[in-house]
Protein backbone atom coordinates (compact mmCIF):
# COMPACT_ATOMS: atom_id res chain seq x y z
CA UNK A 1 0.00 0.00 0.00
CA UNK A 2 1.45 3.20 -1.18
CA UNK A 3 2.43 6.58 1.78
CA UNK A 4 0.59 9.59 0.47
CA UNK A 5 2.08 12.85 2.07
CA UNK A 6 0.76 16.12 1.97
CA UNK A 7 2.96 19.06 3.10
CA UNK A 8 1.46 22.16 3.90
CA UNK A 9 0.59 24.85 5.83
CA UNK A 10 -3.22 23.45 6.14
CA UNK A 11 -4.98 20.39 5.45
CA UNK A 12 -6.42 20.87 2.16
CA UNK A 13 -10.13 20.00 1.97
CA UNK A 14 -9.68 18.12 -1.02
CA UNK A 15 -6.70 16.07 0.33
CA UNK A 16 -9.11 15.11 2.61
CA UNK A 17 -11.64 13.98 0.45
CA UNK A 18 -9.88 12.03 -1.04
CA UNK A 19 -7.99 10.26 1.02
CA UNK A 20 -11.61 9.61 2.65
CA UNK A 21 -12.84 8.36 -0.23
CA UNK A 22 -9.77 5.72 -0.77
CA UNK A 23 -8.80 5.70 2.51
CA UNK A 24 -7.72 1.66 1.81
CA UNK A 25 -6.65 2.34 -1.16
CA UNK A 26 -3.22 4.02 0.48
CA UNK A 27 -1.76 5.40 3.97
CA UNK A 28 -2.32 8.73 4.53
CA UNK A 29 -0.32 11.92 6.06
CA UNK A 30 -0.37 15.34 6.55
CA UNK A 31 2.56 17.14 7.71
CA UNK A 32 2.01 20.51 8.48
CA UNK A 33 4.98 23.16 7.12
CA UNK A 34 5.74 26.36 6.30
CA UNK A 35 6.76 25.99 2.57
CA UNK A 36 5.14 25.29 -0.63
CA UNK A 37 2.40 22.97 -0.82
CA UNK A 38 3.56 19.55 -1.83
CA UNK A 39 1.71 16.10 -2.23
CA UNK A 40 3.80 13.12 -2.64
CA UNK A 41 3.28 9.21 -3.15
CA UNK A 42 6.06 6.77 -2.71
CA UNK A 43 6.12 2.57 -2.37
CA UNK A 44 8.64 0.84 0.28
CA UNK A 45 11.86 0.68 -1.73
CA UNK A 46 10.69 3.11 -4.59
CA UNK A 47 11.56 6.84 -5.12
CA UNK A 48 8.42 9.38 -3.73
CA UNK A 49 6.57 10.42 -6.77
CA UNK A 50 5.28 14.05 -6.92
CA UNK A 51 1.58 14.94 -7.42
CA UNK A 52 1.97 17.76 -10.49
CA UNK A 53 -1.32 18.00 -11.31
CA UNK A 54 -4.08 20.80 -10.32
CA UNK A 55 -5.14 20.34 -6.77
CA UNK A 56 -8.95 19.15 -7.44
CA UNK A 57 -10.53 15.86 -6.74
CA UNK A 58 -10.82 14.23 -10.07
CA UNK A 59 -6.54 14.75 -10.48
CA UNK A 60 -5.45 13.63 -7.32
CA UNK A 61 -7.67 10.58 -7.98
CA UNK A 62 -6.13 9.45 -10.92
CA UNK A 63 -2.81 10.31 -9.51
CA UNK A 64 -3.34 8.02 -7.10
CA UNK A 65 -5.36 5.23 -9.25
CA UNK A 66 -2.20 5.33 -11.59
CA UNK A 67 0.15 4.98 -8.81
CA UNK A 68 -1.73 2.22 -6.95
CA UNK A 69 0.35 -0.46 -7.45
CA UNK A 70 4.65 -0.06 -7.79
CA UNK A 71 6.27 0.87 -10.08
CA UNK A 72 7.97 -2.52 -9.96
CA UNK A 73 6.23 -5.01 -8.45
CA UNK A 74 5.48 -8.61 -7.32
CA UNK A 75 2.51 -10.61 -8.46
CA UNK A 76 1.36 -13.10 -6.03
CA UNK A 77 -1.61 -14.72 -4.38
CA UNK A 78 -1.69 -11.56 -1.97
CA UNK A 79 -1.12 -8.86 -5.11
CA UNK A 80 -2.82 -10.09 -7.88
CA UNK A 81 -6.62 -9.18 -6.68
CA UNK A 82 -5.67 -5.50 -6.22
CA UNK A 83 -4.01 -5.96 -9.72
CA UNK A 84 -7.08 -6.73 -10.72
CA UNK A 85 -9.16 -4.22 -8.71
CA UNK A 86 -6.98 -1.62 -10.43
CA UNK A 87 -8.15 -2.38 -13.97
CA UNK A 88 -4.54 -1.34 -15.54
CA UNK A 89 -2.48 -3.77 -18.27
CA UNK A 90 0.25 -6.10 -16.64
CA UNK A 91 3.68 -6.85 -18.40
CA UNK A 92 4.73 -10.00 -16.16
CA UNK A 93 8.23 -10.44 -16.13
CA UNK A 94 9.55 -13.93 -15.57
CA UNK A 95 12.87 -15.24 -14.69
CA UNK A 96 14.31 -18.34 -13.89
CA UNK A 97 14.34 -19.04 -10.22
CA UNK A 98 17.78 -20.88 -8.96
CA UNK A 99 18.55 -20.23 -5.45
CA UNK A 100 17.68 -16.75 -5.55
CA UNK A 101 14.75 -15.58 -3.87
CA UNK A 102 12.28 -13.77 -5.58
CA UNK A 103 13.53 -10.48 -3.85
CA UNK A 104 16.94 -11.50 -5.16
CA UNK A 105 15.76 -11.12 -8.73
CA UNK A 106 13.59 -8.27 -8.20
CA UNK A 107 16.45 -5.97 -6.93
CA UNK A 108 18.76 -7.34 -9.76
CA UNK A 109 15.89 -6.45 -12.57
CA UNK A 110 14.80 -3.34 -10.64
CA UNK A 111 16.98 -0.82 -12.56
CA UNK A 112 15.81 -2.17 -15.94
CA UNK A 113 11.93 -3.09 -14.98
CA UNK A 114 11.65 0.45 -13.16
CA UNK A 115 12.62 2.18 -16.22
CA UNK A 116 10.19 -0.16 -18.34
CA UNK A 117 7.36 1.12 -15.77
CA UNK A 118 8.32 5.01 -16.25
CA UNK A 119 7.52 4.73 -19.76
CA UNK A 120 4.12 2.47 -19.24
CA UNK A 121 3.00 4.62 -16.55
CA UNK A 122 -0.78 5.36 -16.33
CA UNK A 123 -1.33 2.47 -18.30
CA UNK A 124 0.89 -0.45 -17.34
CA UNK A 125 2.09 -2.34 -14.08
CA UNK A 126 5.37 -4.18 -14.36
CA UNK A 127 5.34 -6.87 -11.79
CA UNK A 128 7.71 -9.98 -11.21
CA UNK A 129 6.13 -13.21 -9.99
CA UNK A 130 8.10 -16.33 -8.37
CA UNK A 131 8.35 -18.63 -11.48
CA UNK A 132 9.10 -21.90 -9.11
CA UNK A 133 6.08 -21.35 -6.85
CA UNK A 134 3.72 -20.01 -8.76
CA UNK A 135 4.69 -22.72 -12.49
CA UNK A 136 1.25 -24.10 -12.73
CA UNK A 137 -0.33 -20.72 -12.53
CA UNK A 138 1.74 -19.43 -14.98
CA UNK A 139 1.25 -22.16 -17.49
CA UNK A 140 -2.29 -22.44 -17.10
CA UNK A 141 -2.77 -18.18 -17.45
CA UNK A 142 0.02 -17.34 -20.14
CA UNK A 143 1.01 -20.93 -21.72
CA UNK A 144 4.50 -19.76 -20.84
CA UNK A 145 7.13 -22.97 -19.44
CA UNK A 146 10.29 -21.62 -20.52
CA UNK A 147 12.06 -18.95 -18.66
CA UNK A 148 13.55 -15.21 -18.38
CA UNK A 149 9.94 -14.12 -20.33
CA UNK A 150 7.53 -11.34 -20.74
CA UNK A 151 4.09 -11.05 -21.31
CA UNK A 152 1.84 -8.69 -21.57
CA UNK A 153 -1.84 -8.36 -21.01
CA UNK A 154 -4.38 -5.48 -22.24
CA UNK A 155 -6.05 -5.63 -18.59
CA UNK A 156 -5.12 -7.42 -15.66
CA UNK A 157 -6.77 -11.21 -16.43
CA UNK A 158 -7.29 -10.67 -19.56
CA UNK A 159 -7.44 -13.99 -21.15
CA UNK A 160 -5.86 -12.07 -24.40
CA UNK A 161 -1.56 -12.24 -23.86
CA UNK A 162 0.94 -10.93 -26.12
CA UNK A 163 4.68 -12.86 -25.75
CA UNK A 164 7.52 -10.96 -25.92
CA UNK A 165 10.57 -12.52 -27.77
CA UNK A 166 14.13 -11.27 -27.99
CA UNK A 167 16.23 -9.27 -25.73
CA UNK A 168 14.84 -8.35 -22.41
CA UNK A 169 15.80 -4.65 -22.48
CA UNK A 170 13.11 -1.43 -21.12
CA UNK A 171 13.40 0.11 -24.38
CA UNK A 172 12.81 -3.20 -26.10
CA UNK A 173 9.63 -4.24 -23.88
CA UNK A 174 8.34 -0.89 -24.13
CA UNK A 175 8.38 -0.56 -27.99
CA UNK A 176 6.95 -3.76 -28.10
CA UNK A 177 3.76 -2.84 -25.65
CA UNK A 178 3.08 0.13 -28.06
CA UNK A 179 2.81 -1.97 -31.27
CA UNK A 180 0.45 -4.59 -28.90
CA UNK A 181 -1.70 -1.09 -27.82
CA UNK A 182 -1.50 0.23 -32.05
CA UNK A 183 -2.80 -3.53 -33.24
CA UNK A 184 0.64 -4.78 -34.73
CA UNK A 185 0.94 -7.68 -32.63
CA UNK A 186 -1.31 -11.08 -32.75
CA UNK A 187 -2.29 -12.22 -28.90
CA UNK A 188 -1.02 -15.72 -28.09
CA UNK A 189 -3.75 -18.09 -27.45
CA UNK A 190 -3.02 -21.70 -25.43
CA UNK A 191 -4.12 -24.80 -27.65
CA UNK A 192 -4.17 -28.07 -27.48
CA UNK A 193 -2.60 -29.56 -30.72
CA UNK A 194 -5.61 -30.32 -33.98
CA UNK A 195 -7.19 -33.55 -33.42
CA UNK A 196 -6.57 -36.15 -36.20
CA UNK A 197 -9.59 -37.45 -36.09
CA UNK A 198 -12.78 -36.02 -38.05
CA UNK A 199 -15.32 -39.08 -37.78
CA UNK A 200 -16.52 -38.84 -34.62
CA UNK A 201 -20.33 -37.76 -33.90
CA UNK A 202 -19.18 -34.95 -31.33
CA UNK A 203 -16.43 -32.84 -33.35
CA UNK A 204 -13.30 -31.71 -31.22
CA UNK A 205 -12.45 -28.31 -31.75
CA UNK A 206 -9.37 -26.31 -29.63
CA UNK A 207 -8.18 -22.50 -29.77
CA UNK A 208 -6.28 -22.77 -33.07
CA UNK A 209 -9.50 -24.62 -35.10
CA UNK A 210 -12.15 -22.81 -33.16
CA UNK A 211 -12.54 -19.86 -35.52
CA UNK A 212 -12.38 -22.00 -38.64
CA UNK A 213 -14.67 -25.14 -37.21
CA UNK A 214 -17.39 -22.67 -35.16
CA UNK A 215 -18.01 -19.57 -37.61
CA UNK A 216 -18.90 -21.21 -41.17
CA UNK A 217 -21.12 -20.56 -43.72
CA UNK A 218 -23.15 -22.63 -43.95
CA UNK A 219 -23.50 -24.59 -40.37
CA UNK A 220 -25.07 -24.14 -37.42
CA UNK A 221 -22.53 -25.47 -34.41
CA UNK A 222 -23.86 -25.78 -31.04
CA UNK A 223 -20.51 -26.05 -28.95
CA UNK A 224 -20.25 -27.21 -25.51
CA UNK A 225 -17.00 -25.51 -23.30
CA UNK A 226 -16.36 -27.98 -20.38
CA UNK A 227 -13.98 -29.29 -18.10
CA UNK A 228 -12.23 -32.52 -17.70
CA UNK A 229 -12.90 -32.10 -13.93
CA UNK A 230 -16.41 -30.84 -14.13
CA UNK A 231 -19.27 -32.94 -12.34
CA UNK A 232 -21.70 -30.97 -14.31
CA UNK A 233 -19.62 -31.83 -17.37
CA UNK A 234 -19.33 -35.45 -16.94
CA UNK A 235 -23.43 -35.82 -16.32
CA UNK A 236 -24.26 -33.95 -19.95
CA UNK A 237 -21.74 -36.22 -21.48
CA UNK A 238 -24.15 -39.19 -22.30
CA UNK A 239 -26.86 -36.45 -23.32
CA UNK A 240 -24.54 -34.36 -25.94
CA UNK A 241 -23.31 -37.36 -27.09
CA UNK A 242 -26.84 -39.28 -27.91
CA UNK A 243 -28.14 -35.35 -29.22
CA UNK A 244 -25.07 -35.67 -31.63
CA UNK A 245 -26.10 -39.46 -32.91
CA UNK A 246 -29.40 -38.08 -33.51
CA UNK A 247 -28.24 -35.35 -35.97
CA UNK A 248 -25.71 -38.29 -37.60
CA UNK A 249 -28.56 -40.64 -37.61
CA UNK A 250 -30.93 -37.92 -39.01
CA UNK A 251 -28.55 -37.16 -41.71
CA UNK A 252 -28.21 -33.17 -40.58
CA UNK A 253 -25.08 -32.80 -40.10
CA UNK A 254 -24.52 -30.88 -43.17
CA UNK A 255 -27.14 -28.19 -41.56
CA UNK A 256 -25.77 -28.38 -37.54
CA UNK A 257 -22.49 -29.29 -36.35
CA UNK A 258 -22.39 -30.77 -32.52
CA UNK A 259 -18.84 -29.54 -31.48
CA UNK A 260 -16.71 -29.49 -27.84
CA UNK A 261 -13.70 -27.63 -26.65
CA UNK A 262 -11.93 -28.50 -23.52
CA UNK A 263 -12.01 -24.82 -21.66
CA UNK A 264 -9.05 -25.51 -19.82
CA UNK A 265 -6.19 -26.27 -22.20
CA UNK A 266 -7.80 -24.29 -24.63
CA UNK A 267 -8.23 -19.90 -24.78
CA UNK A 268 -10.65 -18.47 -27.03
CA UNK A 269 -9.20 -16.48 -30.01
CA UNK A 270 -12.51 -14.40 -30.16
CA UNK A 271 -14.26 -11.88 -27.72
CA UNK A 272 -17.66 -13.49 -28.92
CA UNK A 273 -16.94 -16.80 -27.13
CA UNK A 274 -16.01 -16.48 -23.55
CA UNK A 275 -16.56 -18.42 -20.19
CA UNK A 276 -15.62 -17.91 -16.89
CA UNK A 277 -17.53 -21.55 -15.60
CA UNK A 278 -18.09 -25.27 -17.17
CA UNK A 279 -20.05 -26.42 -19.03
CA UNK A 280 -20.91 -23.43 -20.87
CA UNK A 281 -22.97 -24.33 -24.04
CA UNK A 282 -23.07 -21.60 -26.83
CA UNK A 283 -25.19 -21.74 -30.31
CA UNK A 284 -23.46 -19.92 -33.51
CA UNK A 285 -25.56 -19.46 -36.16
CA UNK A 286 -24.19 -19.91 -39.72
CA UNK A 287 -23.06 -17.16 -41.25
CA UNK A 288 -23.07 -14.98 -38.28
CA UNK A 289 -20.30 -13.41 -36.14
CA UNK A 290 -22.10 -13.60 -32.64
CA UNK A 291 -22.68 -16.39 -30.49
CA UNK A 292 -25.70 -17.41 -28.02
CA UNK A 293 -25.34 -18.55 -24.75
CA UNK A 294 -27.90 -21.40 -24.39
CA UNK A 295 -29.29 -21.41 -20.53
CA UNK A 296 -31.81 -23.99 -21.57
CA UNK A 297 -32.52 -27.44 -20.28
CA UNK A 298 -29.12 -29.65 -20.60
CA UNK A 299 -30.46 -33.04 -21.88
CA UNK A 300 -30.29 -34.23 -25.51
CA UNK A 301 -34.42 -33.42 -25.80
CA UNK A 302 -33.70 -29.94 -24.46
CA UNK A 303 -31.05 -29.27 -26.86
CA UNK A 304 -32.85 -31.00 -29.96
CA UNK A 305 -35.90 -28.61 -28.84
CA UNK A 306 -33.74 -25.24 -29.07
CA UNK A 307 -32.23 -26.74 -32.32
CA UNK A 308 -35.42 -27.35 -34.35
CA UNK A 309 -36.67 -23.79 -32.91
CA UNK A 310 -33.44 -21.43 -33.03
CA UNK A 311 -31.63 -23.07 -36.75
CA UNK A 312 -31.06 -20.95 -39.49
CA UNK A 313 -32.60 -23.54 -41.76
CA UNK A 314 -35.15 -24.50 -39.54
CA UNK A 315 -37.63 -25.21 -42.15
CA UNK A 316 -35.55 -27.23 -43.95
CA UNK A 317 -34.73 -29.25 -40.92
CA UNK A 318 -38.41 -29.57 -40.16
CA UNK A 319 -38.86 -30.64 -43.55
CA UNK A 320 -36.32 -33.41 -43.65
CA UNK A 321 -37.82 -35.18 -40.41
CA UNK A 322 -41.14 -34.72 -42.01
CA UNK A 323 -40.10 -36.67 -45.12
CA UNK A 324 -38.33 -39.45 -43.15
CA UNK A 325 -41.22 -39.65 -40.86
CA UNK A 326 -42.39 -43.66 -41.48
CA UNK A 327 -39.17 -44.47 -43.74
CA UNK A 328 -36.70 -46.93 -42.53
CA UNK A 329 -33.94 -44.01 -42.09
CA UNK A 330 -36.16 -42.40 -39.04
CA UNK A 331 -33.47 -41.57 -36.69
CA UNK A 332 -34.08 -42.88 -32.96
CA UNK A 333 -36.28 -40.78 -30.56
CA UNK A 334 -34.50 -38.74 -27.55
Amino acid sequence: MPRVVLQDAVLQPVFEQVAKDHRRKASWYFQKTGGPTTISLQHAGEEAMPFTGALENATLTKFLLDNSMPLFGELNGDSFDRYLEAGKGLVWSLYPKKEQTIEEIMAEQRPSMSELAKKLRGRYFVTSTDTVKFKDAIESMLGVTAFPAVAVQKKAGDKRKFLFEGDITADKVAQFVEDVDAGKVAPSFKSEPEPTSTGDDVKVVVASTLKKEVFTPDRDVLLEVYAPWCGHCKKLDPEYLKLAKKIRKEELGDLVTIAKIDGTANDSPVDEIDWSSFPTIFFIKAGQSNATVYDGERTAKGLWKYIRKHATKAQELRDRLERRKGSSKKGEEL
